[in-house]
């Protein structure tokens, strides 16, 4: 393993220690990872939900809501329609749950069985059957062009809430499509995973409840700023229009060298206002400027902010905007000067989520919800994916919601999970059900009315999971010959095989095994009654997967994925095709032969490594994908003590590292070889070590141990 260690600019580290206020190792961190703008850094320094994109940004909200709106008011039944693996179920209950309490009737279909996945006609006639009148799909119904102009033969409309890519020219021809990975949604993060999305229907459904909806509301300030230092200070008029609380336009007029506003100030304040809901700070001081500063006195109607957050924040109440302006937190991200009406914008928004999650429209469930779907789907835990995740994985330890609490507790993980805990234990039972065609036992876990319930439907899916890996065991004596023969046909580059005796939901759990094994990329794909073949796709080191999948994209009936996995479906007809277009790519494609890299994200002496670390961390959590662990270097630290441990053959190395003020404990997986072979503990060697900090529990004691990537005797 090559260790590498970016250079970074110095002068950088200290202007962004300085603006954000953190310390100088967080701040090469964030430089060494190119976290260097505002609004990248923002999502890892703090916890706000305001720091969430407003979900009337797609362009498309306003036609979703207005459709469940006119739902509601008819009295009409919707169905949604989801799709059969975590992030689909958790999408199809969030969505559900928002709807039931609006006062919908509600059915939910995902596909079970070897049912296709999206929306089928065979859905369509369901909800014909039914009598429901919307459709709404969620993590799914991009692709389904067909199904959707089928749906509105019948007189059924339907609402997409998906984020997977478009593969034709346009999307489907529906009421409203909700999709980040369109060019023209409008919405700002392309990256939400399919519960995202829901969370984010959810989110604009609340705020139309909460009577926010095309709301014409205008906020204002008037006070003064000041100038040059002999000079009097300069009195300034600013206000800001929102529509569905976002900024669509604003205004600032500043006054003259003696105080007076310019002729016509009044008119064009005015014109600016007119039909609008003027919200202000401190009601009082606001008259009060206006009979100052202009003759003959105005008569303004002022909703007065400081009164209404007095319910939320008493204290809050009681301070003058500019003890406010002083006391933000989130002024250090904004990209120009924080202004006064920037402040008042910040604490409306705040009011708002507080009013939100009071009434019980924007819920913590709904959090959990969307964390569970963006880990399983392998979103890209950055921007507000973060957030997300963040939110909802507190809840997961703190207050899990029914079905995720019975689960957890099945499981025995009373301890407290991150997000690569999650990955590894939560959302692959979640997964298994999906994967055995009955997706039905995780909504059943998630919808459960009773905790007697819950805990039934908990132990049918650990119970669909082992029966996963025990398929996933007879697969692989299936496939394994065929996968060691491609490889050797291939000439060492790639392994494939196609297979009717393994069910599709086994292709990933196979494609991942033979991956790790054989260090090549792996192709496993499972032949189906309906003529479709279903496969997943698993890359070796520097495997360019997303430019396989695009250069076989005509020949797919749907596929998606990233560079470290992927998946596809195909006509049986097809796979001929597919396995000559795939050779041709093989061919032709030139892969990485260097050894594979790790990045140092700061080489520590040894009085920095504390348990301290493990709180430096913690702002750089939720790991996962597209934000890996921190890896810290050290040099020259002695070993105290050295053993073997493990089960079956005693496989991993335990070590005992001296830093000085401390002792660590330190592990490397399946790393016994190396001891005495690289390193040796009898000569009392020093050894240079590549690692993460990482909290082991027992007994219900959390305690800081190191994972090792790598080690080295020192020279």
């Amino acid at each position: 393993m090559k260790w590498t260690k970016k250079e970074i600019d110095p002068a950088l580290v200290r202007t962004i220690a300085h603006r954000y206020q953190v310390d100088a190792l967080t701040a090469s961190i964030l430089v060494r990872r190119n976290l260097t703008e505002p609004k990248q850094i923002q999502f890892y320094l703090e916890d706000d939900l305001q720091l969430l994109h407003n979900p009337f940004l797609f362009t498309a909200m306003e036609d979703a809501i207005d459709r469940i709106l006119m739902a509601r008011e008819e009295e009409e039944k919707v169905l949604v329609f989801g799709d059969s693996d975590t992030d689909g179920v958790t999408s199809t209950v969030l969505m559900t749950d928002a709807l039931r309490d609006f006062g919908l009737e509600v059915f939910q279909k995902v596909p079970e069985g070897e049912e296709p996945y999206g929306l089928s006609k065979d859905a369509v006639d369901f909800a014909e059957k039914n009598g429901v009148d919307l459709i709404i799909t969620v993590d799914c119904g991009i692709s389904n062009h067909e199904e959707v102009a089928y749906a509105r033969q019948k007189g059924v409309d339907v609402i997409i809430a998906d984020h997977h890519h478009l593969q034709a020219p346009s999307p489907p021809e529906a009421i409203a499509v909700l999709d980040p990975k369109l060019t023209d949604c409008g919405y700002p993060f392309r990256d939400l995973s399919g519960c995202g999305v829901s969370l984010k229907l959810a989110h604009a459904l609340a705020i139309a409840r909460l009577g926010m909806y095309k709301e014409p509301l205008a906020l204002l300030n008037a006070g003064t700023e000041p100038g040059a230092p002999e000079a009097k200070p300069a009195g300034v008029l600013e206000a800001v229009r929102l529509d569905n609380l976002i900024e669509t336009s604003r205004l600032r007029i500043v006054s003259g060298p003696e105080g007076a506003f310019p002729a016509g100030t009044l008119e064009k304040l005015e014109k600016f206002l007119r039909g609008r809901i003027i919200i202000s700070w401190d009601k009082k001081e606001i008259n009060l400027f206006f009979r100052e500063h202009f003759s003959g006195g105005v008569d303004l109607d002022v909703m007065d902010l400081s009164q209404l957050i007095g319910a939320f924040w008493p204290g809050m109440a009681k301070s003058s905007l500019a003890e406010l302006i002083q006391a933000s937190r989130l002024k250090k991200y904004a990209r120009a000067s924080q202004t006064a009406v920037d402040t008042l914008k910040n604490i409306f928004s705040a009011y708002i989520l507080q009013a939100l999650q009071s009434q019980g429209l924007l819920t913590e469930r709904m959090f959990q919800l969307a964390a569970l779907g963006t880990i399983a789907d392998l979103m890209p835990l950055r921007d507000e994916n973060r957030l997300i995740v963040r939110r909802g994985i507190d809840g997961i330890n703190t207050a899990p919601t029914g079905g995720i609490r019975e689960l957890k507790l099945s499981m025995n993980l009373a301890r407290p999970l991150g997000a690569i805990e999650i990955a590894w234990q939560i959302t692959p039972t979640l997964n298994a059900a999906g994967r055995l065609g009955t997706p039905g036992l995780a909504l059943n876990l998630l919808q459960a009315d009773t905790v007697d319930h819950a805990i039934e439907a908990a132990s049918q899916l650990i119970q669909a999971n082992n029966e996963r890996r025990r398929l996933g065991s007879e697969g692989w004596d299936i496939v394994r010959d065929k996968l060691n023969e491609s490889l050797e046909k291939s000439g060492g580059k790639f392994a494939v095989v196609g297979s009717a005796e393994i069910k599709s939901g086994i292709t990933g759990l196979l494609a991942s095994r033979a991956a790790n094994t054989m260090k090549v990329p792996v192709i496993v794909a499972a032949f189906k009654a309906d003529e479709t073949c279903t496969g997943s796709i698993r890359g070796g080191t520097a495997f360019p997967l997303t430019r396989l999948l695009a250069h076989c994209a005509d020949l797919f009936l749907d596929y998606g994925g990233h560079d470290s996995a992927a998946g596809f479906t195909l006509k049986t007809d097809q796979w001929p095709a597919f396995l000559a277009r795939l050779s041709e790519f093989m061919d032709r494609t030139e892969f990485s032969t260097e050894e594979p890299e790790l990045a140092i994200d700061a080489e520590l002496p040894h009085a920095y490594v504390t348990p301290e670390l493990l709180h430096l961390c913690r702002h750089f959590e939720p790991f996962g994908e597209e934000n890996e662990p921190l890896v810290f270097c050290s040099k020259r630290v002695p070993m105290v003590d050295a053993q073997i441990v493990g089960k079956n053959g005693k496989s991993h190395l335990k070590l005992t590292l001296d830093f000085g003020t401390y002792k660590w404990p330190a592990m490397l997986w399946d790393g016994a070889e190396r001891l005495e072979r690289d390193f040796s503990f009898r000569n009392n060697d020093k050894v240079d070590i590549l690692y993460k900090v990482t909290a082991n529990y027992w007994n219900g004691e959390e305690r800081p141990q190191i994972e090792l990537y790598d080690i080295h005797r020192a020279e």
